[in-house]
């Protein structure tokens, strides 16, 4: 007889995203090779919808919790207190999963008994014109650099619980690294799939990500000061690895600004594009565009790219500048 489906407990936090909490939560309910339980967790909806929205999604797989607003963090600890499942998901209530997240990732998990957690690729939905973030493979001292992944990943509930959850007053953003942090501390490690079964969607031009980039310095300062040992016994080979990522990228050549030359340019270019009479047309008649077939539409876009013209931005190394 087949071994009995693993329980997973899917935890949503949602503040005032009462419009996709459904999407999210029959996401995680088609999950296969899996009994899923889910978990919302309403923080303190202010918009007049949410709460009920998150009420209506009631039933006997779902729960509803509803709290004060105490910010992500502690919103997600709320819902994996109440969790029944050995496997721990979070999930925003603006995102989904495919319906294989939990069987692919599970079973990359179950190969390495030092992981912690398991996690993949990203799709940038909506405004995010379906890129994908092909996340990286796991590396500590990477880990020290730079955020590996997105926090929607598969996490073994004991690894989570040793470490105190996430860290609630990381209200302003990093608090998915941090927890990563102390996953590598423990010598526990995450498992990569390289595919793109979490979907992340951009449906506004400020995201809480652009606000926690936006606080950078400050927000990677307060990771050295949770982790000053970690980070203080591997410095070396952090500084030599973030060295080698800009050389890679062609960003040693820096000026006055701060900024590489080679990140002007490329900003130059973007700016140069936007700025076009063919994207300023393309974007006064984007309603009527939307309404005509694929085919059509995919034609008149290949069209305005052509009458865009070429790029007329000098790069500083060319030779016409010398």
């Amino acid at each position: 007889m087949a071994p009995a489906p693993v329980l997973t407990s899917f935890v949503i936090p949602c503040y005032n995203h009462g419009r996709f909490v459904g999407e999210a939560v029959r996401s995680c309910l088609r999950q296969t090779d899996t009994r899923a339980e889910v978990i919302v967790v309403d923080d303190g909806s202010d918009d007049g919808t949410t709460p009920g929205a998150c009420d209506a999604l009631a039933a006997e797989r779902v729960r509803v919790i509803h709290q004060t607003n105490a910010g992500l963090p502690a919103a997600r600890n709320a819902g994996a207190a109440e969790a029944d499942g050995n496997y721990l998901v979070f999930l925003d209530a603006d995102d989904w999963i495919e319906p294989t997240f939990v069987s692919k990732l599970h079973k990359a998990l179950a190969t390495d008994s030092d992981a912690s957690h398991a996690y993949c690729q990203e799709r940038l939905t909506d405004l995010g014109n379906n890129v994908i973030w092909r996340v990286p493979q796991w590396d500590r001292i990477l880990l020290l650099v730079t955020n590996l992944h997105p926090v929607t990943c598969l996490i073994r509930r004991d690894r989570f619980e040793a470490v105190g959850g996430f860290d609630e007053s990381m209200t302003d953003g990093y608090e998915d690294w941090d927890l990563w942090l102390r996953f590598a501390q423990r010598n526990w490690q995450g498992v990569r799939v390289r595919e793109p079964l979490f979907n992340w969607r951009r449906h506004s031009h400020q995201t809480m990500i652009d606000d926690a980039v936006a606080r950078h310095e400050a927000l990677y300062r307060r990771l050295l000061k949770n982790h000053h040992a970690f980070f203080e016994r591997h410095a070396l080979d952090a500084a030599a690895y973030a060295n080698t990522i800009l050389h890679r990228a062609d960003a040693h050549w820096i000026d006055e600004t701060g900024l590489p030359i080679e990140v002007q340019y490329l900003r130059a270019v973007r700016d140069a594009y936007h700025e076009s009479d063919a994207i300023a047309l393309a974007r006064r008649f984007e309603g009527i565009l939307g309404r005509l077939p694929v085919p059509v539409r995919s034609f008149l876009h290949r069209l305005a790219r052509r009458k865009g013209g070429s790029n007329t931005i000098a790069h500083p190394t060319s030779r016409s500048n010398h």
